[in-house]
């Protein structure tokens, strides 16, 4: 028996439960607020907006944010049978996990929005120099949490493309989440780094669909190439966005995953 086997995370719910359930999961550093953009997309379904261990609803779970086993046990907990998944940024590794031991087949399609099996590069996938997550546990180690998370959000987003009100809203956001123990956000860098899921995704079994930024620095849009193997993996890139296409591009997302949705 597994810790996990009787917890279920903490998650906001929207809409009819009795329609299609959408599960959607955050990135690091960021709760299940960061993602209301979600229910202006998706009113006709039943909306479960989650938070992971150690954040928002699910701070009590905080000591199983180190094992990304947990993460998945607890996804699959959580979510009703039947379920969509969108999995951003991060948490595409837990999501990952999660559809890959599914026995029950809860969850019917994966939806990855700048999300990867691998967040780091090698010389044969694209992805972020690990210098990077070494200087921000330094950051941690530091004790500049604040600072640290500055940084990541301003790289993730490239603030640039938001608008003044889409800034404000991940700022608010950001104070609304208040602190988070240092050691749940270590280890989710830990797992960024050092996590690859490549032969968990690619063997999936069932329809998914991997969204990516045009201009995103954290998870390359060239991922694109290496992820677009049919029948069950397919690709689509949204030019003008970064690491945040429900902010910058949400009518297009919406229209996505909708029509992957409904034709799959």
């Amino acid at each position: 028996m597994r810790a996990t086997d009787n917890l279920k995370l903490g998650c906001t719910c929207y809409g009819n439960p009795d329609a299609q359930p959408i599960a959607v999961t955050p990135g690091w550093a960021t709760d299940s607020n960061f993602l209301l953009p979600f229910k202006e997309l998706f009113k006709d379904y039943y909306l479960i907006l989650i938070d992971m261990p150690g954040y928002g609803k699910s701070k009590s779970l905080a000591k199983f944010a180190t094992d990304l086993r947990h993460g998945a046990n607890l996804l699959l907990n959580t979510v009703p049978d039947n379920t969509i998944m969108i999995s951003w940024s991060l948490s595409t590794l837990a999501a990952a996990r999660a559809c890959a031991t599914d026995d029950s087949g809860k969850i019917k399609k994966l939806i990855t929005v700048c999300g990867t099996p691998r967040f780091p590069a090698d010389p044969y996938w694209p992805g972020f120099d690990y210098k990077y997550v070494l200087k921000c546990l330094n950051l941690f180690d530091e004790g500049k949490n604040v600072r640290n998370i500055k940084l990541f959000f301003k790289l993730q987003t490239q603030s640039h493309l938001l608008s003044k009100e889409q800034s404000q809203f991940l700022m608010d956001c950001y104070e609304q989440m208040g602190d988070i123990d240092t050691e749940v956000l270590k280890s989710g860098l830990m797992n960024m780094a050092h996590t690859d899921y490549r032969e968990a995704m690619l063997t999936l079994k069932i329809p998914c669909l991997h969204i990516f930024g045009g201009k995103d620095r954290l998870v390359k849009p060239e991922l694109s190439k290496k992820l677009n193997i049919p029948p069950y993996h397919r690709c689509c890139v949204l030019e003008n966005s970064a690491h945040t296409p429900f902010l910058t591009e949400p009518d297009l997302l919406g229209r996505t995953i909708r029509n992957f949705i409904e034709k799959n």
